[in-house]
């Protein structure tokens, strides 16, 4: 037999972990700047705070082919480059014994190390195909935020280098490789530029919590928050906050409201 096709699948271990969780409900994934240090933050909102847990995802083919020969062989015709993009049925390789390879689905070839008139010896990789099309993301986690992640739950991608925009998936499957607890995400709308092999930072979705009063993490310091309601003088007051991640935390607790504003302290205890 002349060729392997299989199923890509990558053994890696990537750094995963859960943050301390949540993505503000308005409707932004990536975390916004907010107001500097000296300043006030916008009025104060309720929205749907989603808790996610947080890792490095890496994009893998779900279709490859290695194009190997069953005995040694010398290459009459190449009908094929690096870089090319073949469709099912054309001609890859031609041998000297008379067998002609095909392409078994639409790919790319992305990797062909040998030349026209080379001898190849038995079951040494002479090309590789790839459907660069038809992607899913594997993320490892570490083992507190894999127990929180189920088939279904939905994922946000962003990728360096495209961060004016993110990605929707889903969870297809949760399972162990070794010593790796592995998430694997359908994302099924990836432009055609994300390819193989490139990273993406992966929200995975576990928990809403609607209606939360949400306000900046940098405007609560030790458990108090310099509140400006109306024309009235800041003051301090005490608060408790519940889900948060880097920019937006949920108060569950103090005298705060809608269209309260916060000022973000200059330094630890400094009042406006």
């Amino acid at each position: 037999m002349f060729f392997n096709l299989h199923t890509a699948r990558k053994r890696w271990a990537l750094a995963g972990f859960i943050g301390a969780l949540g993505l503000a409900g308005l409707g932004l994934w990536k975390k916004a700047g907010g107001p500097a240090a000296g300043q006030l933050t916008e009025p104060l909102q309720k929205g749907t705070l989603i808790e996610s847990v947080y890792g490095i995802g890496t994009v893998t083919a779900t279709k490859s082919f290695q194009l190997k020969p069953g005995v040694t062989d010398t290459i009459r015709r190449l009908f094929v480059k690096e870089g090319d993009a073949v469709k099912r049925g054309e001609p890859l390789v031609h041998f000297d014994g008379g067998a002609r390879m095909t392409a078994p689905f639409d790919g790319t070839v992305t990797r062909l190390p040998v030349k026209t008139g080379e001898t190849v010896f038995s079951q040494s990789v002479i090309l590789d195909l790839v459907d660069l099309l038809d992607r899913y993301l594997i993320v490892s986690l570490e083992q507190r935020s894999a127990l929180k992640v189920r088939r279904g739950q939905n994922a946000r991608l962003s990728f360096d280098g495209f961060r004016e925009q993110s990605f929707e998936g889903s969870v297809e499957s949760v399972y162990s490789s070794g010593d790796n607890f592995l998430v694997r995400i359908d994302a099924p709308r990836l432009p055609p530029q994300i390819l193989p092999g490139m990273t993406a930072d992966v929200a995975i979705g576990i928990a809403e919590h609607p209606g939360a009063l949400l306000a900046p993490v940098s405007a609560i310091q030790a458990g108090r928050a310099i509140r400006k309601r109306g024309e009235g003088r800041a003051d301090a007051v005490p608060v408790q906050t519940g889900v948060v991640d880097g920019a937006m935390a949920q108060i569950l607790s103090g005298d705060l409201r809608e269209g309260d504003r916060l000022w973000i302290p200059r330094k630890k205890g400094k009042t406006p």
